[in-house]
């Protein structure tokens, strides 16, 4: 046993004893407290020359917080002994890689798992973790809860551009990551969506090849879930940030894909149509990282996202309306009325709206028709358009 003195107290671990495999920031190791209870220790991959600050800023953040879904923190700082960074947290009894690698789960179980994720994720508010990843997601007194928060910010700030790029976790980088972009909850978000793909298949969406370059332009293959669930993921697993759901949004679609129990065959067929031909647009129009490829991704992802929003309004006017009817993915009959939704300008050139202060990109042509009683002498239009 090592005895290293942190912050906050006195510790032991143990070299001979890691707790899974090392990954990008570090590598975890068993441990005690000075009364013997049993920690884990997590020792960086740095030291006090590379980073010329003398504590980690981790505990501070979080140590006011009500978390329920984020491992306890107990200590962190520089061993004054090695000058080697450590962290003390508390001990789980495994991580979510120990369960992906027995292969793939239930959708109704990971669901289970992603909304305690998702709800870890929202427990911390603006922080962004950066190094998602299933070894990063522990199973600690009944809950999985996310641990090494904060590090990837850490060492962000800390140390070289080249030294967090050798950071990367690569099968669960986003895009924004290997483009040494800021990262935001987005990035969680696609973290997020890379987990679910490993729950749902028992691996990540890109595991070979160039992996790089199957973040930034590939699409994964298709996932073996419920259209809903298709789709949630397809969202997460958006190329830019801004088509990337909210963490509340995650919440709410997973508690609805939860409690569903309704299914139409059509419906369902249609919405795996719709994920298949985005998932082929996204993967061709992001070959180039041109400004103006760059926008055409992000209308593809619009388009993606109002296909989603469709698919959600259209099952749900069919549960609760018996006289509805389904006349094709975007159109929907209800009595006399009936609602169609166009996509005619699936994308503007930048140039194409010069004077606007907004970036149009693509656009909709929402129609509603509704058959009008005829009355002697009067002149009835039934025919409403707007343009969205």
């Amino acid at each position: 046993m090592r005895k290293i003195i942190l912050k906050a107290s006195a510790w032991e671990y143990d070299p001979g004893k890691q707790l899974g495999p090392s990954g990008g920031f570090g590598a975890v190791f068993a441990g005690l407290s000075q009364c013997g209870e049993e920690v884990a220790v997590k020792k960086l991959h740095l030291s006090s020359a590379a980073t010329g600050r003398r504590e980690l800023i981790i505990t501070e953040e979080l140590a006011d917080k009500k978390l329920y879904n984020v491992i306890p923190f107990y200590d962190s700082g520089i061993d004054a002994e090695t000058n080697e960074y450590f962290i003390v947290m508390a001990m789980a009894d495994k991580s979510l890689q120990d369960v992906i690698n027995s292969g793939p789960i239930l959708e109704v179980d990971a669901i289970s798992i992603l909304t305690e994720i998702a709800f870890g994720l929202q427990e911390v508010g603006d922080i962004v973790h950066r190094d998602l990843k299933p070894g990063n997601v522990l199973f600690h007194l009944g809950k999985w809860k996310l641990a090494d928060f904060g590090i990837a910010r850490f060492v962000e700030n800390a140390t070289s551009v080249n030294t967090l790029k050798g950071c990367l976790s690569p099968p669960y980088a986003a895009p924004e990551q290997w483009r040494l972009e800021r990262a935001t909850k987005a990035t969680d978000v696609y973290a997020f969506g890379c987990i679910a793909y490993a729950l749902l298949t028992g691996q990540p969406p890109f595991m070979s090849g160039d992996i790089r370059s199957h973040h930034l332009y590939d699409a994964p293959a298709k996932l073996p879930a419920s259209t809903r669930m298709q789709q949630l993921i397809s969202l997460c697993l958006g190329k830019t940030q801004p088509v990337r759901p909210s963490i509340e949004s995650i919440i709410k679609q997973l508690r609805i894909i939860s409690s569903s129990t309704v299914s139409h065959a059509g419906i369902a067929a249609a919405g795996a149509a719709i994920a298949t031909e985005v998932a082929k647009n996204e993967a061709e129009l992001s070959r180039k990282e041109t400004e103006e490829d760059e926008r055409k991704h992000l209308a593809s992802d619009a388009i993606n996202s109002l296909d989603f929003i469709i698919e959600t309004m259209f099952e749900t006017i069919e549960r609760d309306a018996q006289i509805s009817q389904r006349a094709s993915k975007r159109e929907m009959k209800l009595g006399s009325g009936t609602l169609k939704i166009e996509i005619p300008f699936r994308f503007f050139p930048k140039e194409t709206f010069q004077t606007s202060r907004k970036n149009i990109i693509c656009g909709a042509l929402i129609t509603i028709e509704q058959t009008a009683p005829y009355y002697r002498g009067r002149i009835v239009d039934p025919v409403f358009r707007t343009i969205v």
